[in-house]
C-alpha cells in the first residue's frame, strides 16, 4: 500500500521532482510487475539497491518505514525524512522508534493504516518547504564505543589477576 500510494502522489506532485521507489525483496511478483505499469516518468521502481544509504545523503526527502536500519541510514543524512511504522500482526518497534525521531524533531510521520496519496502528497510538500534539519546531534558510534569498553574492562580484569597477557 505505501509504495502504491507513493507511486499515486508522484503523480500529484511536481514531474521535476524524482521519485525512487524501493519496493523490497519481499513484494509478490505480481504486485511489483502490476506497480510497474503505467508510472509517471519521474517513477523509477525498483526492488533493492545497495547504495541506499549513499542515495538517502542526495535525496530531499525519504518516505520510509521506520525499520532499524532504515532510521541508522537516515540518522547519517540531513535527508528530510517522513516515517510510516509498520504495525500490521500488532509492531510496535517501528512506531516506538518513528515517535521517538519526531519528538527530537527528526521525523515526519504518517500512519500506516489509511495512508493515501494525498497524505503523502501533503507531507512532501511540507517536507519540501522545511529546510534540510542539519547534522545530527546524536552519537551513532555505539559499536565502536562499546568495543572500547570491552577491551578496557578485560585489560583491567587481566592487570588485577596478574595473569600474563601473552
Amino acid at each position: 500500500a505505501l509504495i502504491g500510494a507513493a507511486k499515486e502522489a508522484a503523480a500529484l506532485l511536481p514531474a521535476d521532482l524524482r521519485w525512487l521507489l524501493v519496493a523490497g525483496p519481499n513484494l509478490p511478483e505480481a504486485d511489483f510487475a502490476a506497480l510497474s505499469e503505467d508510472a509517471a516518468p519521474n517513477v523509477t521502481l525498483v526492488r533493492f539497491r545497495k547504495d541506499f544509504p549513499s542515495l538517502l545523503r542526495g535525496a530531499k526527502v525519504s518516505i520510509s518505514q521506520a525499520g532499524y536500519n532504515t532510521v541508522g541510514d537516515l540518522l547519517r543524512t540531513e535527508c528530510r525524512a517522513i516515517l510510516i511504522p509498520f504495525v500490521a500482526g500488532g509492531e510496535t518497534e517501528q512506531t516506538v522508534r518513528a515517535e521517538r525521531l519526531q519528538a527530537l524533531g527528526l521525523a515526519d510521520i504518517l500512519p500506516e493504516n489509511g495512508l493515501t496519496s494525498g497524505h503523502l502528497k501533503e507531507a512532501v510538500e511540507k517536507a519540501l518547504t522545511t529546510p534540510p534539519r542539519g547534522s545530527v546531534l546524536l552519537d551513532l558510534d555505539g559499536a565502536e564505543k562499546t568495543a572500547l569498553i570491552i577491551r578496557s574492562m578485560i585489560a583491567e580484569s587481566l592487570a588485577q589477576s596478574k595473569i600474563p597477557v601473552v
